[in-house]
């Protein structure tokens, strides 16, 4: 059996309201985290990428957050529980090469998981109008990760 642990960058407006740095502290407590899972030998630890919530998702970033995890832990699998793909919100040959360093920086531990996102009110402040606009971009897309690895000229224009 395989053990994993989920991080979401959780930070409530109430520990925020009585100490104005929780959000530091919350990321150092899923550091401090992860750093156990890796001591006590579980598989994985994966982080999500959230944009324009309160409280529920603080990791925007996710990838600086894997990257700094990756200096921190030894054996410990780093994955993306999602990277958004749609185009707007992350470019996909962006994504391709920071997945790639990503593998680089963690050894080889790196587990990429990508997505839509969780709903309209993370995607309509990049100028999307919704998550069913994000489905063709999603199929569009999905489709050319392999070719970002594999051909040495590659580019996209996308739809």
């Amino acid at each position: 059996m395989e053990f994993g642990l989920f991080l979401q960058g959780h930070v409530p407006n109430a520990r925020v309201a009585q100490n104005p740095d929780y959000e530091h502290v919350s990321f150092m407590n899923d550091v401090a985290l992860a750093k156990e899972a890796d001591a006590s030998g579980f598989k994985y630890v994966w982080v999500s990428e959230h944009h324009f919530l309160d409280e529920y998702s603080h990791l925007s970033a996710s990838e600086t957050f894997l990257a700094y995890l990756a200096g921190q832990t030894e054996r410990i699998h780093l994955g993306s529980a999602i990277w958004n793909i749609s185009p707007p919100v992350n470019h996909p040959v962006r994504v391709a090469e920071r997945v790639a360093m990503m593998d680089h920086l963690s050894q080889g531990r790196f587990e990429f998981g990508m997505g839509r996102g969780a709903g309209s009110h993370e995607v309509t402040g990049f100028m999307i109008s919704g998550n069913d606009a994000t489905k063709p971009m999603f199929e569009e897309v999905v489709r050319e990760f392999p070719k970002m690895w594999r051909q040495t000229d590659y580019s996209f224009d996308g739809e």
